[in-house]
């Protein structure tokens, strides 16, 4: 394991640890981290409903996708203790990264839906 392997897992659990920060900031506070979302959307024009709607929907989904990307980074992590092999890494990285693609598309389509 090199060091880029060991800076690419932190990254990977750290996302995955702003992405359960942000859902229970949603939840507890009601809001969005600017970061979270687009740039182009001016978050003072969203109607309230919206922007509640937006909350329900994609709190759960950051919670999912950051346990998720926790348990992915960690695996990465201690691939080589565990002794997993290039094939099934590789295949795991693939899954992550459609999952990933996913959870993009669901969050482009709901701040379409809502916030826009």
């Amino acid at each position: 394991m090199d060091n880029m392997d060991v800076i690419m897992n932190a990254l990977i659990i750290f996302s995955g640890c702003y992405l359960i920060y942000s859902a229970v900031i949603m939840k507890t506070r009601g809001e969005v981290a600017s970061s979270f979302i687009s740039r182009n959307i001016d978050w003072e024009r969203v109607p309230e409903d919206n922007k509640k709607a937006f909350i329900r929907v994609m709190a759960p989904a950051n919670l999912v996708m950051g346990i998720i990307m926790i348990i992915s980074g960690c695996i990465f992590a201690f691939g080589d203790r565990f002794g997993l092999g290039t094939i099934n890494v590789s295949l795991m990285i693939a899954v992550a990264l459609l999952i990933c693609v996913g959870y993009g598309s669901l969050l482009m389509h709901f701040q379409n839906k809502y916030l826009r």
